[in-house]
């Protein structure tokens, strides 16, 4: 079944020997390419034969004067082939469902063809490392991802052996490698050590293959010349393919370390610096990243991105907080408008409040009151829109078309009692703009408050912070005003519309609906 990776242990066996010399590593991929095609005529002939069978119907194999690209070609010949035989496998196995019904009732059911053992993923992952290693990241352009001899010193030995003076093009391998790797990670088996591993080196071709700018024809460097208008715009549909179905922190992830290469002469004690990220990606990433932002949960995905496995401590994780928090609240340059921005963020904002699971709130609700406080401070119309009117919606309800026929229906007890505590949260830090919101419900939150207090709910310690806070808050002469409002000295204290009033919720909180009639 295996006899793919089976075959492919014969290539890297021996590449421990001299390794750390250009010619002992050219060497040891000559020799096992030799034992290889040995191998294949001997002993392993249906590997041959299936081998023979998948290059016929592939046309970038050549031969060429560069070993280690022989070498690479033998590595994705191999994944191919490994990929068509577990789908066939896997063919079989779906049609074929008595087949596998054949155990007893209390035997476990088998598992699929393609799942692999410990042993054959660790060989598998080799196969992946060398196609990356030798096959993909020696043609990536200055500050286009990590450079290989930054890696480690089997990566600098790496680029010192690659030829980029015979054919094909460096560009033109980078296209192949990307492809095979694509075309291999369509089966889920294979999928996972693929993107688990290598998943911002693939990021990285397609970028580079799709929107790095055309050199002059004059230029001497060949690696960006050979492909055409439809390679290109293929290379762009994987691109956008490849990142809207992989786990959106983790994509978000590989394009702030792809867009955030530091710039030049930052490095120490005379260590080789990282290149800078070019313009062109630079922009790129930026762009890809505002559209992960804009999408449903974009917000949630960056905050993840960022803080994942951060833990709960310490003076760093909370600088983390407020640097996420500065990032959502600045609306990108490649936003067509920031009400648009606005309009989709802030409502994810507002959700990051309602989170559970007791680390994560932690973290969410610490990112969301910044990002607010940052809105209502420095975008106070947005703000205002988008932030504060959502967010005090379920007091405005209860006192909306107060005195005037208005709706029949009422606020739900997990309105008001999400609304309060969202206020407590986000309120920690005196606003002018939050003050003058709070403002114009303060009569609301006065009567549920006198509510709480002729009943048992949980309600009435928040309540009175609020007013507390609100109140001290305010300037002198505001808050006397505010004051009689509340004694009924400037009108109607009722604060709720007419013919409602506030009743006991099922949870010892308090919801609005139509007074009973007697």
């Amino acid at each position: 079944m295996f006899w793919c990776l089976t075959a492919h242990s014969f290539l890297d066996v021996r590449l421990s020997d001299d390794r750390n010399t250009q010619t002992g590593l050219v060497a040891a991929l000559q020799k096992n390419i030799s034992e290889l095609h040995k191998s294949e005529a001997k002993e392993l002939v249906e590997v041959h034969k299936f081998l023979k069978e998948a290059k016929s119907n592939i046309t970038w194999f050549c031969e060429t004067e560069d070993i280690t690209w022989s070498f690479v070609q033998e590595c994705l010949l191999l994944l191919i082939c490994l990929a068509q035989h577990l789908n066939r496998l896997l063919e079989d196995f779906h049609k074929n469902p008595l087949a596998r019904n054949l155990a007893t009732p209390e035997a476990a059911p088998p598992l699929p063809p393609d799942v692999l053992s410990v042993a054959q993923q660790k060989t598998l992952c080799t196969v992946l490392q060398f196609v990356v290693t030798l096959g993909l990241c020696p043609y990536l352009g200055p500050g286009v991802g990590v450079a290989l001899g930054l890696r480690s010193a089997f990566g600098a030995v790496v680029e010192g052996t690659i030829r980029h003076d015979v054919a094909p093009a460096g560009e033109r391998r980078l296209l192949i490698s990307t492809n095979v790797l694509l075309e291999v990670s369509a089966l889920s088996s294979l999928a996972t050590p693929v993107f688990t591993r290598h998943l911002g080196d693939i990021i990285a071709g397609l970028c580079q293959l799709a929107y790095r700018p055309h050199r002059p024809d004059g230029d001497a460097t060949k690696s960006n010349k050979g492909l055409t208008a439809e390679e290109r715009k293929s290379c762009k549909e994987a691109l956008h393919s490849l990142l809207g179905k992989v786990y959106q922190p983790i994509v978000i992830k590989e394009l702030l370390i792809l867009q955030g290469g530091p710039k030049q002469g930052s490095s120490r004690g005379g260590s080789k610096a990282l290149a800078q990220a070019p313009s062109w990606l630079r922009r790129l990433c930026g762009q890809l990243l505002s559209d992960r932002l804009m999408q449903p949960h974009g917000v949630q995905a960056v905050v993840r991105a960022v803080l994942e496995g951060t833990g709960a401590g310490g003076d760093s994780d909370w600088r983390k907080c407020d640097a996420v928090a500065q990032i959502l609240t600045a609306c990108p340059q490649q936003s067509l408008s920031p009400e648009g921005y606005y309009s989709q963020v802030c409502p994810q904002i507002l959700e990051l409040l309602h989170f559970k699971d007791k680390l994560t709130a932690l973290q969410f609700q610490r990112v969301a009151t910044r990002a607010a406080l940052i809105m209502v401070q420095d975008h106070p119309e947005f703000s205002q829109r988008f932030l504060l009117t959502p967010l005090l919606s379920p007091l405005c309800r209860c006192a909306e078309g107060n005195g005037k026929e208005g709706s029949q229906s009422g606020v739900e007890e997990w309105e008001l009692n999400r609304c309060i505590e969202d206020i407590c949260v986000v309120g920690n830090s005196p606003s002018t703009g939050l003050l003058k919101a709070l403002a114009d419900v303060l009569l609301t939150l006065f009567s549920l408050f006198c509510f709480t207090k002729q009943n048992v709910s949980h309600l009435r310690t928040s309540c009175q912070e609020i007013l507390v806070w609100c109140l001290s808050h305010s300037e002198r002469s505001a808050a006397l005003s505010l004051l009689k409002q509340m004694c009924g000295l400037l009108g109607d204290a009722c604060g709720v519309r007419e013919g409602f009033q506030f009743f006991p919720g099922s949870e010892g909180g308090a919801r609005l609906s139509l007074k009973e009639l007697l």
